[in-house]
């Protein structure tokens, strides 16, 4: 239910193989959501959940920010994330 003409798009968790990797290296992110912002392309995508996939990358002209606070045992330990549009 993303609309097409989304310029930032704020989900829960992230789309898959995009910051979305575990402590155990495997891709946890949905599919769906992929496939969705890859036809939307949104400027940029924040998301959190994989605390292990904290970071920034661009992707076919979508920016996506896991902006994760915490690390996968909940202590703070990630800075914030900027980025201007």
């Amino acid at each position: 239910m993303i609309p097409e003409n989304t310029d930032v798009l704020v989900t829960h968790g992230p789309p898959f193989g995009v910051l979305d990797k575990n402590y155990n290296q495997m891709h946890c992110g949905c599919k769906s959501l992929l496939q969705r912002v890859m036809q939307v392309r949104p400027k940029l995508h924040i998301f959190g959940h994989i605390h292990e996939g904290y970071g920034v990358e661009a992707r076919e002209g979508v920016t996506f920010m896991n902006a994760s606070s915490v690390n996968l045992f909940y202590k703070m330990t990630n800075l914030p994330l900027l980025h201007e549009l």
